[in-house]
């Protein structure tokens, strides 16, 4: 059987897909604890968790739970989560071979999933009404945490976007997929893509309460053949976000070439700046700018580069530097540059910020080096089941970094302009 590029794959009818809508009638967001999508998806779930290798008994939505994920030990949520409760096995002992931007992004969604999980224990303390649902996951904390852990996981890691509400950047425009989320990640084409909505098309918020279901497009350019598998793409993501939002990576990088990557540079870029006696000054002017962190390194295909913000950021750390005293006028020409009044601030602040750049991506290549020794010399620790797969997962995020460092470093040093 051939399928011809865009063709319809499969639809979903809107019934069959969960989002605050459909579950408004079991959990009302009336009253002094109203829910987010992603609380209230994640209740659904982590009240209706099948128990074992058991079907959920769920009525609602017990067929399409059955077929969920039963267990996330790989993902590094589930390892911050065990750590904070003194637990050292699993992936536990990887936490501490992440590379710094990687961790601080972990903890990042470990905060998001401990307000979401505040607020949805608050939600059920308000309703003793469903008491009778969820005692069973509340009688034991630790099973608590878990089962919770499962249930927020399922919906951060297969939850698509779904137009529900008259702003497109409205949080909970969300839905769990019954059917789409057995479709894999790949970064390249072909994708299927969802048929836009009439709330899409028209720009507004659907004439129905749940709107139309979805429909999914074979990949435009190409016809499918029988069984070949259709991708999904989770969007243009760095492999530090699809790693700590989902639990994978890319495929690995070459040892020599790589073709994308980014690389978060906050914690060496902090230490260069504030390591000096200006950089309090410094972090002032940048925040007071909105200057301040989301530094990166980016590498593509056609190039090498630091980001703008971050070229900004060693520009003005670079003319405290090279002055004894700053005064507020001679800050001018660092904002005429960021306000397009002028290129650059001089010859020498180009010449100055550049070598900072360059210290830079030595140190995240000596990091990543050491680093990639120590995954190397303790690789008999992580031999068996996904560990092994995990632990490649984090050497291809330190590869990156040093690769991505490395192409960045060789610009600066030809003297390319950025």
């Amino acid at each position: 059987m051939l399928c011809t590029p865009s063709s319809l794959l499969f639809a979903v009818p809107p019934q069959a897909l969960m989002n605050i809508r459909t579950l408004k009638s079991i959990y009302p967001t009336s009253g002094p604890t109203p829910l987010t999508a992603m609380q209230m998806i994640s209740l659904h779930l982590y009240i209706n968790r099948p128990h074992g290798s058991e079907d959920s008994l769920d009525p609602h939505y017990g067929p399409y739970i059955s077929t969920l994920p039963r267990e996330f030990d790989s993902h590094p949520l589930t390892w911050i989560v065990r750590s904070k409760s003194g637990i050292e096995s699993g992936g536990v002992p990887l936490l501490g071979y992440l590379p710094p931007s990687v961790h601080a992004s972990l903890v990042t969604l470990h905060d998001r999933f401990c307000q979401d999980r505040a607020a949805v224990r608050a939600y059920l303390t308000a309703n003793s009404y469903i008491s009778s649902k969820y005692d069973t996951h509340l009688a034991n904390i630790d099973d608590s945490i878990s089962n919770y852990v499962w249930a927020w996981l399922n919906v951060n890691t297969r939850c698509i976007y779904y137009r529900l509400k008259a702003s497109k950047e409205d949080p909970d425009n969300l839905a769990l997929c019954p059917i789409l989320d057995f479709a894999n990640h790949t970064p390249n084409g072909p994708h299927m893509t969802p048929a836009p909505s009439e709330a899409d098309i028209w720009d507004t918020a659907p004439i129905k309460p749940i709107g139309k279901g979805f429909r999914f497009l074979s990949p435009a350019g190409v016809s499918v053949q029988e069984d070949e598998e259709i991708f999904l793409a989770y969007g243009a993501h760095p492999n530090r976000t699809l790693f700590v939002e989902y639990g994978f990576v890319n495929k690995s990088l070459g040892e020599v070439e790589i073709t994308d990557g980014e690389v978060d540079v906050q914690d060496v870029v902090e230490s260069l700046i504030l390591d000096h006696k200006s950089g309090a000054h410094v972090k002032s002017v940048l925040e007071g700018e909105g200057y301040w962190g989301d530094w990166t390194l980016y590498c593509s295909r056609e190039s090498a580069q630091p980001s703008w913000r971050l070229i900004t950021a060693l520009r003005l750390h670079s003319l405290f530097v090279s002055n004894n005293t700053i005064h507020h006028n001679a800050i001018q020409p660092w904002r005429d540059v960021i306000e397009g009044k002028r290129e650059m601030i001089s010859d020498g602040n180009e010449l100055a910020w550049k070598e900072s750049l360059i210290k830079i991506c030595d140190a995240i290549v000596a990091k990543a080096h050491a680093s990639l020794d120590n995954l190397k010399s303790d690789s008999a620790e992580y031999g068996h089941g996904w560990l092994p797969w995990m632990r490649e997962n984090v050497r291809t995020l330190w590869r990156e970094e040093l690769l991505v460092a490395a192409a960045v470093k060789q610009r600066a040093l030809r003297g390319d302009d950025f």
